[in-house]
């Protein structure tokens, strides 16, 4: 049988949980990948300052970083309006070059990290 301790602390956790999700899962809406990207900044934000705050293994402070540099990325892409009007061809390149190098060093970072990502 669990421990009725360890029920009340999962309890009050999750409720913190459902509050401090809420506004991000409140404006979150399908098919739009703004949305996705909003939620997986918020997650690896706040995994980073636990990996600062509280990591116990080895390359914690590397982890922290890696989180953070994904988040603030997941943020540019998301925010950002880097595009020049009336586009030139060089800036549409320069743009769409950014933007891909943004999505591919994200998806190598959480590609070969993830599993090691813990605290």
């Amino acid at each position: 049988m669990p421990n009725i301790r360890w029920l009340i602390c999962d309890f009050f956790y999750g409720t913190y949980n459902v509050i401090r999700w809420m506004p991000v899962i409140w404006s979150d809406h399908d098919g739009d990948w703004a949305y996705l990207a909003r939620i997986m900044e918020y997650k690896l934000s706040r995994m980073s300052n636990v990996f600062k705050k509280y990591g116990h293994h080895d390359g914690s402070e590397k982890d922290a970083q890696r989180t953070m540099v994904c988040a603030e990325l997941l943020n540019r892409l998301r925010t950002e309006s880097h595009y020049t009007y009336p586009p030139t061809r060089h800036s549409v390149q320069r743009d769409y070059l950014l933007d891909a190098y943004y999505q591919e060093y994200i998806g190598k970072m959480i590609g070969k990290h993830l599993r090691y990502w813990w605290n």
